[in-house]
């Protein structure tokens, strides 16, 4: 039986475990997002209240569930604008672990390639155009890079975490500073790392923070990324929290519940026992996004997201109607059988042992994600229930105030980097496992 990897909403992978003379190594996948802290004041009365109050300085969204033919005006296009990538390996590069990407405000695409540990440049029609940074230990370069963000108008930022750095670079690639934060054996500090990072982070207790998201006014928005559980049914609680550039911590936003998982089997080599954790494909999480100026999280178990300044002040609750409902063995078995057979066929049988142990949920989660886009709306995806599945992703959008506006759907399969004004920038991995980042028009027509 050989290590293996979940499938993940866009946004989440799981990864083998190592478990080495005594210390525990876990990987799990998951789509960063978050929720909790703060006063929680609800009408008193059984029948919802929609509407947008104030409560002590926090206001507070209500909102009815929309009915599935309530969509917004806006649409995304069937074809994407740009598509970067090739199965066939070229002499310029060659798309592979991406963790990020970002669209300059001249139109340039810059994606963390992490297979490469470069920033990759392409031109406004997706043609390569340069490769900054490297693989390396010396000002610039990176040995785990998996993040890059605008980190000014002149600027943008990168982050490598196994070497516990962010480096800053100019819009044509020269290497601006590096400031040491913390590294995997570091005890102090933190290390930027993916807003949708959402990588499920192995590693050692000491592991270091990775960024979430960055505030407008350059305060990060960050999770510890530490995992302890090897084995049985799981969830490991993360950390958050809003610091500055320093490292130094601006607010506790308290821990939360990451992804529910389930780790089986094992393989030993030498004196290294490997488990398998999978991602329960029902299971309750935290998803995180910043959102305009706020740092946005939201525990799945019911439909609400909180979302805080960046003091640690509780600014805004959003909720929306929701009802719980159990998911049936017949269900689950479903839904484990679609993903083993997604698994590459070195990997399945290892994938269908740990699926077959694996137990049930009390309930489905009341979301499937979320993401702040460039206009200060928020998109919560809707968590496909069993029989409701439509082809691609079934976004609610929010407006500023966290009242409903309706419903967008975007294509299947998307790992979303970044929502803009008139676009979407995102991720692709076909069935080859070839990777691709595409950006696809975004029409907000009323």
């Amino acid at each position: 039986m050989k290590p293996f990897a979940s499938s993940r909403f866009p946004l989440a992978r799981t990864r083998a475990a190592a478990l080495v003379t005594g210390t525990a190594f876990v990987g799990s996948g998951i789509l960063a997002s978050c929720g909790d802290a703060g006063s929680d004041p609800r009408p008193k009365t059984g029948m919802p209240q929609h509407g947008v109050r104030d409560s002590a300085g926090i206001s507070i969204a209500e909102n009815p569930r929309r009915v599935s033919d309530s969509r917004l005006g806006w649409t995304v296009g069937t074809e994407p604008l740009i598509s970067i990538g090739t199965a066939e390996a070229t002499q310029d590069f060659q798309l592979h672990g991406v963790e990020d990407a970002t669209r300059l405000a001249d139109g340039r695409i810059v994606v963390a390639n992490g297979g490469s540990n470069e920033l990759l440049v392409f031109d406004t029609t997706g043609q390569y155009l340069a490769a900054w940074g490297g693989d390396g230990e010396g000002p610039g370069e990176f040995t785990d890079l998996n993040r890059v963000r605008p980190w000014a108008k002149d600027s943008l930022i990168a982050d490598d975490p196994e070497q516990g750095r962010i480096s800053a670079f100019d819009l044509e690639g020269n290497h601006g500073w590096t400031v040491s934060l913390r590294s995997r054996s570091g005890v102090t500090g933190i290390v930027a790392s993916g807003i949708q990072a959402m990588r499920g982070m192995m590693g050692l207790a000491m592991s270091p923070d990775v960024v979430i998201g960055i505030l407008p006014d350059r305060t990060l928005f960050t999770r510890d990324a530490e995992f302890w559980r090897t084995q049985g049914f799981w969830r490991q609680e993360h950390a958050y929290a809003l610091r500055t550039i320093d490292g130094d911590t601006r607010a506790s936003l308290g821990k939360h519940p990451g992804p529910e998982t389930f780790s089986g089997g094992s393989e030993t080599r030498g004196n290294t026992v490997y488990f398998f954790p999978l991602r329960h494909p029902f299971g309750q999480t935290t998803h995180t996004t910043v959102w305009g100026d706020l740092a946005a999280i939201g525990r799945t178990e019911t439909y609400e997201i909180k979302a805080y300044r960046s003091d640690g002040s509780l600014a805004r609750i959003v909720r929306r109607d929701y009802e719980p409902r159990t998911p049936t063995q017949a269900e689950q078995d479903v839904a484990l059988r679609r993903r083993v057979a997604r698994f590459a066929e070195e990997r399945r049988a290892g994938a269908a042992e740990v699926a077959a142990n694996m137990p049930l949920v009390d309930a489905f989660p009341a979301f499937a994600g979320t993401v702040g886009d460039a206009l200060g709306y928020l998109w919560i995806a809707e968590f496909e229930l069993p029989g409701e599945e439509v082809e691609g992703t079934l976004w609610t959008i929010f407006d500023r105030e966290g009242r409903v506006l309706g419903l967008v759907e975007t294509p299947e399969g998307l790992t979303i980097f970044e929502i803009g004004e008139d676009y979407i920038l995102a991720k692709v991995t076909d069935a080859l496992d070839i990777e691709y980042v595409r950006l696809w028009r975004l029409n907000r027509s009323e």
